[in-house]
């Protein structure tokens, strides 16, 4: 997963994309989920990390992750490729 290059986020969570003209303010773990995956890190990784640092089960990480991955997906937020792509 990659963010679309027509995506500006601030380090206070205000994501604009600029080729679709709407505008969005992440919560502070929102900020943190989009900012694991601009850095690169596929789902794995992420899924650990977010493990290690919060108390909530895998099972709950990933449907939230999915879910958030898919407005991302809507919004054009993350480059469109394969729909079922979450790395």
């Amino acid at each position: 997963m990659k963010i679309a290059v027509e995506v500006k986020i601030s380090n206070n969570g205000f994501v604009f994309n600029s080729k679709t003209g709407d505008s969005f303010n992440l919560n502070p773990f929102g900020l943190e989920l989009i900012n694991t995956i601009r850095e690169g890190k596929d789902l794995d990784i992420i899924k650990m990390e977010m493990l290690e640092r919060y108390d909530v089960d895998e099972l709950t990480f990933e449907r939230d992750f999915y879910e958030f991955c898919a407005l991302l997906k809507h919004h054009q937020i993350l480059e469109q490729g394969n729909p079922l792509d979450f790395n």
